[in-house]
């Protein structure tokens, strides 16, 4: 799970640099970095099942990966209308998704594995919350993602360095 962690940090990092440090807060850029970071998602996951130095299992890897991809291929779908009620609707479906398998993950993790994943879930969960309550306009929507992003990111980083196991 440390490897995926590192991952998903990585990943999301990436996407939330990329939308602070730009200039345009569009539908459009905003819409480019969830298909960046799903695809960035799906093919991590593949490549981490493939050493066999890691310890990751089918379980960890499919779900999450089945998540990304499954909003890859809806933002490809989208790509031509770009509008705001459907970059909002894919967050909103990423975002939750993701929030709803961590609170099933939860239930059968160990204590510290448990808190962190509820931890994620609340993050999701908020996030899909308020891009459903919040009047969003195009930057809003793009600056909150790229917040969610953030946000994940860290605590996702801080989850993968912590220590597991009782080894650092």
């Amino acid at each position: 799970m440390r490897s995926l962690n590192a991952l998903r940090a990585v990943v999301l990092s990436f996407g939330a640099a990329y939308l602070i440090f730009s200039q345009d807060h569009s539908v459009a850029v905003g819409l480019f970095i969830l298909q960046v970071v799903t695809v960035a998602l799906v093919v991590g996951a593949i490549g981490i099942q493939r050493i066999p130095k890691l310890k990751v299992t089918i379980r960890d890897i499919f779900t999450p990966s089945v998540i990304a991809l499954a909003v890859a291929v809806l933002s490809l779908v989208v790509v031509g209308e770009q509008d705001l009620f459907q970059f909002k609707a894919l967050v909103i479906l990423f975002a939750v998704a993701m929030a709803v398998l961590e609170i099933v993950l939860s239930a059968k993790a160990d204590s510290g594995e448990k808190t962190e994943l509820r931890i994620s879930a609340t993050l999701g969960a908020l996030t899909g919350l308020l891009f459903v309550v919040a009047p969003l306009n195009d930057l809003n929507a793009v600056g909150f993602f790229s917040a969610y992003l953030a946000i994940s990111a860290v605590q996702r980083a801080v989850w993968a360095a912590g220590p597991s196991k009782g080894k650092k």
